[in-house]
Order: C-alpha cells, then structure tokens, then sequence
C-alpha cells in the first residue's frame, strides 16, 4: 500500500512517523507546496541569529507525549522555556500570566522549532517539496495527485489531507472525484475557519533584560498579540549585545498592516512596543517579516463526516482543522491518533 501525505506540517509528520513505526509495509509520500518541512513549527537564520517566526514554543498534551518528545525522540536539542509568560491588555498593563501554565514545560529546541519536523519525518519519507498539489483524480487503482501544471506528481492506493481546512477544499473542489462525496467532505471541513496572523522579528542593538520571556494579550483589544525574546530560549540564538523580539499581530491589525512596508511597518509597530514594554529601543538592525494566512482556527471542523470515507475510498483527515486549535501538541497527537486508524484499517 501507498499514502499520499499531502502537506508536511507536524500533524502530517507525526502521522509519517507513527505508520513507519508501526507499519513499516505501508509507503510513504508526502506532497508539500513550501520549501521546507514543518509548517508552522518553523525556524529562520539571519545575521548570526536563529529564531522562530510561526509556532514558539509547545506544550504536551499528557505525560505519555511527554515521554515521547523526552525520551523516545533524540533530545539533545530540547530545552524549557523557564521565565514565564506574563499578560498585558489594551492599555499596555502588564501583569503575571497564569501559575499553572507558567509551570508547565514550555518546550522548543535550541536549534529551532523546525527541529521536531526533521526529527518526525522517517528517513524514508518520499517528499516532493515546492510542489502545489492542485487537485486528485481517482482511478480505478487509487488515486493521480495533479499539480497546477496538470502533471502527476505521485499515485497511491489512498490520501490523508493535512492542510488548513480553506485549502483542502480548494483542491477536493478541483478533483475528479464523487461530487456528492465532495460536497459532504468540504460541508465537514466548513466550520474550521482561520485567522490570520502577520509575524515580524526585529533585531536591536543592545541587549533588553525582562522578567517575562514573552507576553499574551489578555482582552484581545490590542494590535499585539504577542510578543517574545528569543535569547531568553537560549543565548546562542542572538548574537552577543543583542535584543531579538518577535512580535504576532492580532487578527485585525495583521489585515490592516498585510501590504505595509518595511519602513511602514516599522513607523506603526516602534511606538506601540517601546510603550509596552516601558522602554527606549532603538531603530531595527533589520526586520523580518512572515504572514501566515491560516494561522489559527476559529471552530472545528466535523470529524464524523470526514471519518465518513476512510474505508471505503481512502480519504483521510487531520491538522489544526481537527484539533480545533492551533497548537503544536495537538496537531502532533491528532496525527499519531489518524496514523492509528490507517494502520488499522490498511
């Protein structure tokens, strides 16, 4: 048996990993349109500093997860977070976060988030990167996976659809497949909707020391939804004499700021952070810049009608459009949890 994997986030991976484990017999393939793997779990180098622009750090969903990232995956690289992360509101007031999730582990690897990527995927993955997926066709022995140059990029005897819930529907709606089966699965994914979040990295000469490694906006009034210090998950991802902070835009703000500048960006975000934090930085060394579309979802998509075609034709489900939330330990569990069903089915 093939699987096409289609997408190359931590659920997919998670999802690779499990079936090599535990079904070796079954093949894998995964189709990814970006040129690395990961997805959100995502790290970037520049100028001697390594920081993470999507995900930043993750929690675990229970102890046995725990033990999996702690001991069953090489873990040289992984290290907890341990200052805490505070809360602040719309008029810049800052206080402590919550206790309970300040001392549970805040867990990232030195080298990057994209580390838990290269550490999921088995060494036998296929992976066909900077490749769009455009749409499938079945057949009468599985399925052609087409790209936007109506070539076939791989066949398999069966699909697991990773993707933001918008762009899975994108491509069952272009397919050659059951229009009843399309309408059913793209009704079951409907409720996952997204927000978007703009991510900017700024460097600053100089290095800022704060009690909190990073801060949340508590009332979801302010056009920061979070900021963070990257050399306070470790020292060596900033150069010496250095401040690195990353900053996620609200919703609202990450519309409004989408199309800016980087000088524009710079102008509107300066004020407003030297503000909250209380403090005088100075212009940038440099800023970078990452917009993720489909960053969080707002709802759940409906796990009983995407369960509806597994057997029978193939066709399974997972990401943060089932997991209901954008969090790295969940995307992760609900990967292995469809790794199971495929196993057991296959």
């Amino acid at each position: 048996m093939k699987l096409i994997i289609i997408g190359a986030g931590v659920s997919g991976l998670a999802a690779a990993y499990t079936i090599n484990q535990h079904a070796p017999y079954i093949a894998l393939h995964c189709i990814e349109k970006s040129r690395g793997l990961g997805g959100r779990a995502a790290t970037r180098r520049r100028e001697g500093a390594t920081f993470d622009h999507g995900a930043q750090f993750f929690r675990t969903s229970d102890s046995d997860q725990l033990a999996f990232l702690t001991q069953t995956l090489p873990h040289d690289q992984l290290i907890d977070i341990t200052k805490p992360v505070g809360v602040f509101d719309q008029y810049n007031q800052i206080s402590a976060g919550d206790p309970a999730q300040n001392t549970a582990p805040k867990l990232v690897y030195r080298s990057g988030m994209n580390n838990l990527a290269k550490l999921l995927a088995p060494k036998n993955l296929t992976v066909s990167l900077q490749t769009r997926l455009h749409h499938v066709v079945k057949t009468a022995t599985g399925y052609d996976c087409i790209d936007d140059q109506n070539t076939v990029i791989a066949h398999g005897d069966a699909l697991l659809f990773t993707p933001p819930a918008p762009q899975t529907i994108e491509i069952l709606q272009a397919s050659q497949l059951d229009p009843a089966m399309i309408a059913h699965l793209c009704s079951g994914l409907a409720p996952a909707v997204y927000r978007p979040c703009l991510s900017i990295t700024m460097a600053f000469d100089g290095r800022l020391e704060f009690p909190f490694y990073a801060l949340v906006n508590s009332d979801r009034q302010h056009p920061f939804s979070w900021i963070a210090f990257e050399h306070d998950k470790d020292p060596s991802r900033v150069p010496t004499g250095q401040t690195l902070v990353t900053i996620q835009l609200a919703p609202a703000a990450s519309t409004d700021w989408w199309q800016a500048d980087e000088a524009m960006l710079i102008t509107e975000l300066m004020p407003r952070l030297n503000q909250l934090l209380d403090s005088a930085l100075p212009s940038p060394l440099w800023l970078d810049r990452q917009g993720w579309k489909y960053a969080l979802p707002n709802g759940k998509a409906d796990q009983t009608i995407l369960e509806t075609y597994e057997q029978s034709d193939g066709l399974y489900f997972t990401g943060d459009a089932l997991a209901g939330l954008g969090r790295i330990h969940l995307a992760m569990e609900h990967g292995m949890h469809i790794a199971q069903r495929i196993i057991a089915q296959h």
